[in-house]
């Protein structure tokens, strides 16, 4: 198996999801990982399956694979709830075919025990259905490398693993995310290929195309496949413009990554 390398809708946010799904496949990714960007194309804890499937539907039509979709667990509704809906979400993940769910955690401290409950309860179902649901660092929670390994430890299944976001340690931490994917690269099942400028400083910014900012993509991609790394990696942000520029730095972006894992 090799890396599946692959973006997300997240870049194309001001405009239609066609177009993001267009710009993606015309870049040549064959992969696709989808965040809550555009309304007509959700798959939540509340979406039938019925609009869970034509949204999978709308993305094949480009000849793109659905690698990984968001959990967004509600805990401000309750625990009995939460479970219900992630149980809802693992249910969409094993329909469309999707192994990962990709989740962020928590910004709330006092409800960090009451995430970890609702883990630690939905990993079994995960698995029983093939899915795996992957944390990834997103601030609160998960803000370092060692939140991360904490979170783990603490949830205890291997259906609750990571997706690693090398930006996004950079941008909530100031961590240097190369040495720290070294310490977790064993727990990663899914990685956001996101780059970053700034650190975590009053100038951060994520909006970058993979290669322009302060993310050692080299070394991550080459940690991801001394590992044996064979999962979703799918670029999440890209330098933003008008839609031509958007595309432009997609194909950019597939060009120097694909590179990266085919060296």
């Amino acid at each position: 198996m090799t890396i599946q390398l692959g973006c997300m809708n997240r870049p194309w946010g001001t405009f239609t999801f066609d177009d993001a799904l267009g710009g993606i496949a015309a870049a040549g990714f064959s992969n696709f990982g989808l965040l809550l960007m555009h309304e007509d194309a959700v798959v939540t804890g509340d979406t039938t399956p019925a609009q869970a499937a034509e949204g999978s539907a709308r993305v094949r039509s480009h000849g793109l694979t659905v690698r990984m979709i968001p959990s967004n667990v509600p805990l401000d509704r309750g625990h009995d709830v939460a479970i219900a809906y992630l149980r809802t979400m693992i249910g969409h993940a094993f329909a469309l075919d999707v192994r990962i769910l990709l989740e962020m955690g928590s910004s709330h401290p006092e409800r960090y025990d009451d995430y970890f409950s609702v883990m630690h309860a939905a990993a079994p179902i995960a698995a029983d259905h093939g899915v795996t649901i992957a944390l990834k660092p997103h601030g609160g929670l998960s803000t370092t490398s060692d939140d991360c390994l904490h979170a783990i430890e603490r949830v205890d299944h291997p259906a609750y693993r990571l997706c690693f976001d090398p930006g996004n340690l950079l941008y909530y931490a100031g961590e240097r995310p190369e040495p720290a994917l070294t310490k977790l690269v064993k727990y990663v099942v899914a990685t956001c290929l996101k780059d970053e400028t700034g650190g975590s400083g009053p100038t951060r910014a994520v909006d970058v195309t993979a290669g322009d900012g302060d993310v050692d993509f080299p070394t991550i991609i080459g940690t991801l496949k001394a590992h044996g790394f064979a999962g979703p990696a799918i670029v999440e942000t890209l330098g933003l413009g008008t839609l031509e520029e958007v595309n432009a730095n997609a194909s950019r972006a597939h060009g120097y990554l694909a590179g990266l894992i085919a060296g």
